[in-house]
Order: C-alpha cells, then sequence, then structure tokens
C-alpha cells in the first residue's frame, strides 16, 4: 500500500508541474498575442525612364514592422543612369542612394517614402524615341491617362500671331527649353458641384478635421446646376479638398499629396492656416488626388500627336498653336472653330454650363479651353523658365513646379466671361491663392 501511495503522489506531483507549465506557456502566448508590434506604411516609388524593385518584398498593405531593413534596387530604362534618391526621414538611409547608385539601403523606425529618379547618359537619350508622339488612354474612371514622349517636348517660339506681344501669351513650352513630363491622369472635365459638395460635406465632419475658406457654389453664382462647375473656391480650398477626396477614398491620410514639406509630412487640412499653405509641399510619389502643374495643364491642352492639322511640331510631338483654345482647328478670330470647343463670352450667355457638353479636344478632355478657369499647383512667374535649375536633370526640365517664390498661382484656360482670345492654349495667368471668383474652378490630376 505504501508503495502505491509513493506513485500516486508521484503522479500527483508529476501532473501539478504540467500544469504549471502550461499556465505559464499560456501566459507567455497571451502577452505576445497582446503585444502589438509596430509597423509603418513604406512607399516606394520612381519617375520615368526606370523601375525600383524592394527586397523583401512590400506587403499589399505597405505596413513594415519598425526595424526592419530593405534594399532598394533601381533599374534605369536603355540610354538613362539613376540621377537622384529621396529618402524621408532622411536618417532612415543606411548605405547607398546617392546619385548614380542604383541600390539604397534603408531601416524603418518611422513612416518612409523612398523616391528615385533617372537622368539621359550624357545629357541626352542615348537613342531618342523616333516618331515618339506620346499616347493617352481613357481609363474609365472619368480619368485620361496621358503619357507624354520619352524624349520630351522640345521649346519654340511661335511663328504664327498671337493676340497681343506681351509674354503671358506664349505658354511654357518656351525656345531653348526642353521638358519632360512624368506620365499623369487628368480629368476629362473640371469638377462638377456635384463631387465638390459630396466631398465638401464629408470633410467639414469633426472626425474628420478639413476646414475651408470657401464653401463653393454652383456654377456662376449658385444659381447653376449641380453638373456645372464648381466656382468661387480658392487654391488654397482647392488643395484641402484634393487631400480631403484621397482621404475620403482610401480612408486614410497615407496617400494624400500636399503635406507641410518635404521633412514635415503632416497633411494639409486648413486652408484658413495661410502660412503653412503658401509654402505647400507636393508628394509626388503619392497617388492621392492633386491640381495639375502648369506644364501638364498645357500639354494637355494642346497635344495632337501626330496631327499638325493647326498645329506645330515640339521635338517629335504636334501641338495646338497657342493662338487657338484647346481641340480647336482654327485660331481664336475664327467663331465657329472656337465655339464647337469652348463656352467663351461670344457664346456662355452670361454664364457657367454643365462641365462636358463642348466637343472634346484630342485627348478626349472637355472645357479646357472656357467655362471656367482652372487652378493648377505652381506659383506663377511671369517668366516660366525663372526657376528652371532647381528641374534640371541631363539638360532637360524635368516635372517643373514652377517659381521659387512669389505670391500668385497660376490658373489657365480661361472663362465664360472672357473673350476667345483670352481662352487661348497660350495665355497665362495666376492670383493670390486666397483668391475666389464666380469664373474660376480646377480639375483633378493623379499618378496612374
Amino acid at each position: 500500500m505504501e508503495g502505491k501511495n509513493k506513485k500516486t503522489k508521484v503522479f500527483k506531483w508529476a501532473a501539478v508541474l504540467m500544469l504549471a507549465a502550461m499556465m505559464i506557456v499560456g501566459c507567455k502566448q497571451a502577452q505576445g498575442n497582446n503585444s502589438k508590434e509596430e509597423k509603418y506604411e513604406v512607399t516606394v516609388s520612381a519617375g520615368s525612364n526606370g523601375k525600383v524593385t524592394v527586397a523583401p518584398e512590400l506587403p499589399t498593405d505597405k505596413k513594415v514592422a519598425k526595424g526592419q531593413e530593405l534594399t532598394i534596387t533601381a533599374t534605369a530604362n536603355t540610354g538613362y543612369v539613376v540621377d537622384k534618391w529621396t529618402v524621408t526621414p532622411a536618417d532612415a538611409l543606411q548605405s547607398g542612394g546617392t546619385a548614380g547608385s542604383d541600390t539604397a539601403m534603408v531601416k524603418v523606425s518611422a513612416a518612409t517614402t523612398v523616391n528615385v529618379t533617372f537622368k539621359p547618359v550624357g545629357g541626352t537619350p542615348s537613342t531618342p524615341p523616333s516618331g515618339d508622339v506620346g499616347s493617352f488612354e481613357d481609363t474609365g474612371d472619368g480619368f485620361i491617362k496621358i503619357s507624354p514622349p520619352a524624349a520630351g517636348i522640345t521649346g519654340k517660339d511661335p511663328t504664327h500671331t498671337l493676340p497681343g506681344m506681351e509674354e503671358y501669351w506664349k505658354g511654357v513650352f518656351r525656345e531653348e527649353r526642353k521638358v519632360t513630363l512624368s506620365p499623369y491622369k487628368l480629368g476629362k472635365t473640371e469638377v462638377p458641384y456635384k463631387l465638390w459638395k459630396e466631398v465638401y460635406d464629408w470633410a467639414v465632419k469633426a472626425e474628420n478635421g478639413y476646414r475651408f475658406a470657401n464653401a463653393g457654389v454652383k456654377g456662376k453664382d449658385g444659381s447653376g446646376t449641380e453638373e456645372e462647375p464648381v466656382t468661387m473656391v480658392s487654391w488654397r480650398d482647392c488643395i484641402v479638398w484634393c487631400n480631403a477626396y484621397t482621404h475620403k477614398t482610401n480612408n486614410a491620410e497615407s496617400e494624400c499629396v500636399y503635406r507641410k514639406s518635404a521633412t514635415d509630412t503632416t497633411v494639409l487640412k486648413n486652408a484658413n492656416d495661410t502660412t503653412a499653405w503658401d509654402a505647400a509641399y507636393a508628394d509626388m510619389s503619392k497617388k492621392g488626388y492633386r491640381l495639375p502643374t502648369e506644364a501638364e495643364w498645357e500639354y494637355a491642352a494642346r497635344w495632337q500627336g501626330s496631327d499638325s492639322t493647326n498645329a506645330d511640331k515640339y521635338g517629335e510631338v504636334w501641338l495646338t498653336k497657342l493662338n487657338s483654345v484647346s481641340g480647336a482647328k482654327g485660331n481664336w478670330e475664327d467663331a465657329e472653330k472656337t465655339g464647337e470647343v469652348a463656352w467663351y463670352s461670344g457664346n456662355a450667355d452670361s454664364k457657367t454650363h454643365p462641365v462636358g457638353i463642348k466637343k472634346a479636344n484630342a485627348l478626349g478632355l472637355h472645357d479646357m479651353s472656357g467655362n471656367v478657369w482652372e487652378w493648377c499647383f505652381d506659383r506663377y512667374e511671369d517668366n516660366p523658365r525663372a526657376n528652371d535649375a532647381a528641374y534640371t536633370s541631363g539638360g532637360f526640365v524635368v516635372d517643373p513646379q514652377g517659381g521659387a517664390a512669389g505670391v500668385f498661382r497660376v490658373f489657365r484656360g480661361g472663362s465664360w466671361y472672357h473673350r476667345a482670345k483670352d481662352c487661348v492654349v497660350g495665355s497665362r495667368s495666376g492670383s493670390a491663392p486666397g483668391y475666389g471668383s464666380v469664373n474660376v474652378g480646377f480639375r483633378l490630376a493623379c499618378r496612374p
């Protein structure tokens, strides 16, 4: 009996020890399950003429654990080399990432963005694509994807008569200026009031935190329809709205384009914070909604590909003459040709009209001339080449964004209130970023 009792006691102690071990393991597992691993979003992008890969590959949600090291490899297209790496925050870069380097090692400790651009070998493409006039595609979501020619747009002085002698009639593709643009998407129409109001109402809710200087109105004075372009919105309002639309669409702020600065990535939300907004930084690596740059706007307004009708040749591509409205086959003095594609003072009956009614231009874009002026992101400079040094790479001005300083922001295209000559594709104008008018609206752009 004593031996049996001893065995029973041994079994009991063994059971107790096993239960204790199981409890310890269970506690550790529970602790592991309750601890949340820190992760941060990583965005990696490349300019035109090359691509990037990441090892290890980024997950679908782009969230990477804190402390993870990533190797980013840039591969340039034939005739191009790596030009510049941009890593934010800067201390994430561990090695590489210099001009000409094909790789960069980054360590994730915060939300991180990496962008690499490419430039032609020796300053010009080794074999410029012959006959490359660019291309476009209707993406079925209200946008046109625009792919400018890889060899760029070679500027030239006009040989035809302009509406005036001033420099502001001559557009941005000037003599001795070679501009290359990355592929981009542009809205087929100006933003109608209906879409503006839907996003505006969402944005101003307390939990979303956006603030506008102006609420916007339907068309000319609020008496129009919801399909007419929104007006009475300032440049600052448009920037706020673009961020809000991006936030609403993605259910997150991660792809918002407009930030406080290149180093302070705070998303801008308040149009009344004039100091922050007037220094707004556009993170072009993001896929969110934004205003087009002036060069993007003009290229889209003028593109004709290989069609030389009423056009001049800029390198390989034919662009509508500076003295005509977008999509017209005659100059501003031809009322019939102008009226086919534009609402202006001669045919608009002193008011705005629903977007998309007039005939589209060669890219399938409506109202690029007339109806309402359209805000662009750029600071206005009388000489569009004044700040080219900031964007020049390999002899090309790459994706320029206008002046380095100055108060005014650009708007283009003319309006229902203006004469036909004011609506021509070469006419440049602008105003203070807080300005709103019954004849000024905007059109959306974004990365493909």
